[in-house]
């Protein structure tokens, strides 16, 4: 198969269904290119080593890739939100589409509604059909998110999402509680599947320089890692009001650590600051290829949303690299997510937004051993491996494009 994937965020930015896919895609005799943006993510500013132009034709380990310029912003700004997504969509129609080679099929990688515009236009132009690989519901994202908030905007974007779902020959989706969702719009079951995302990171047993391991991990203390983006829907102010708890009642024993940046990073630094949060500790983003170090540094790894019925239905895909690096989780987060963890039994699970539940689980944690704790972990390995590796996910979306192209 000819196979042309849309999709407006790629390496080097931290995504799913990324630079792997196509790599996999290829070594089962695909011919694969990835018409996407110059990267930004999450940083709001393009990469180091990267100059916006025209379009760039670009191989990144024998993957195709033409790159069309973006509005680059991540902040907490709506406005700024969309015009970035949508900037993508633009430059993507009418700059991308006569750059790529005919396809046979198209993969479009739904972050944002306006990504599958391209798509749309070469379906009506040249009739190339698309899958549509749902990761986020709009409008339920934006909704939760508080950056948009007036209900005919809402209504519109609803509107917009029902108009890709008519387009797209089939499509897939992340969680099972996304698939329900969808059944309730309409959508009918026969042009659906659950298909899992996969842990995109690099995992491997490498440690941190000695210089590093004595700043950020104290020996003496279990440390619980928080790496990825701080925005505002992680909602980590509950952590840090844990934290906060933690020390006025005297416990030594728990230190967290964020790993990251994001539009709501220096408002949690002035908070940590404001409150004397010694057993709070932040450190700078690093490249994707080194947060396998730090993952491996921690005692707990943390994952948390705030509290909003549309994150029941969402898995982070952090989620399935912590489960990947075998280490125990600590999950703020309800639904198909802690559904996993409880399968898995590799952690603990507490209420989003709820700093007093959070702290009854870590004096839970403080009374573990260290091989309960390694044991915790090791089972989330193995649960990842026979439930959520990349060939299961990868031998179900090959089939419905192969079933895209034959009917």
């Amino acid at each position: 198969m000819k196979i042309l994937i849309i999709k407006q965020l790629f390496n080097p930015e931290p995504t799913a269904k990324s630079l792997d896919f196509a790599k996999e895609l290829v070594a089962r005799g695909h011919d694969v290119e990835v018409l996407t943006g110059f990267p930004s993510y999450p940083i709001g500013k393009i990469y180091s080593g990267y100059k916006q132009r025209f379009y760039k034709r670009e191989k990144m380990e024998e993957i195709d890739i033409i790159r069309v310029p973006i509005y680059p912003s991540h902040d907490d700004s709506g406005l700024k939100r969309f015009i970035h997504y949508f900037s993508y969509a633009l430059t993507a129609s009418f700059i991308g589409l006569f750059l790529v080679k005919k396809p046979d099929v198209c993969f479009v990688y739904q972050g944002a509604i306006p990504a599958a515009i391209p798509a749309i236009i070469l379906k009506k132009i040249r009739r190339i059909p698309f899958l549509y690989d749902i990761n986020d519901l709009w409008p339920e994202t934006i909704a939760a998110s508080g950056m948009m908030k007036k209900k005919w905007a809402l209504k519109l974007i609803n509107a917009w999402c029902n108009f890709n779902y008519s387009n797209a020959k089939f499509i897939t989706v992340a969680t099972p509680g996304f698939y329900k969702r969808l059944i309730s719009k309409g959508i009918s079951e026969e042009k659906l599947e659950i298909v899992s995302n996969w842990s995109r990171d690099i995992i491997s047993d490498d440690k941190l320089p000695k210089t590093l391991m004595e700043s950020y991990f104290d020996a003496t203390k279990i440390n619980i890692l928080y790496a990825g983006n701080l925005g505002i829907v992680q909602s980590l102010t509950t952590i840090l009001e844990t934290a906060k708890k933690l020390r006025e009642e005297g416990h030594q024993k728990i230190k967290f650590i964020f790993l990251g940046s994001g539009a709501d990073e220096e408002n949690l630094k002035v908070t940590a600051k404001k409150w004397n949060l010694d057993n709070v500790l932040f450190v700078p983003r690093v490249v994707s290829s080194e947060v396998t170090k730090y993952l491996n540094a921690a005692d707990f790894l943390l994952v948390h949303l705030k509290k909003n019925e549309l994150f029941k239905i969402t898995i982070p895909s952090k989620i399935l690299a912590y489960l990947k690096t075998g280490k125990p989780i600590l999950m703020g987060l309800e639904g198909d997510a802690k559904d996993i963890l409880v399968n898995a039994q590799a952690g603990y699970t507490f209420e989003p937004d709820n700093s007093e539940d959070l702290e009854q689980q870590i004096k839970k944690m403080m009374l573990l051993s260290n091989e309960e704790i390694e044991k915790m972990g090791q089972l989330g390995k193995a649960y990842y491996k026979n439930n959520l590796s990349m060939e299961s996910s990868v031998d179900k979306l090959e089939r419905n494009l192969k079933n895209i192209i034959n009917n």
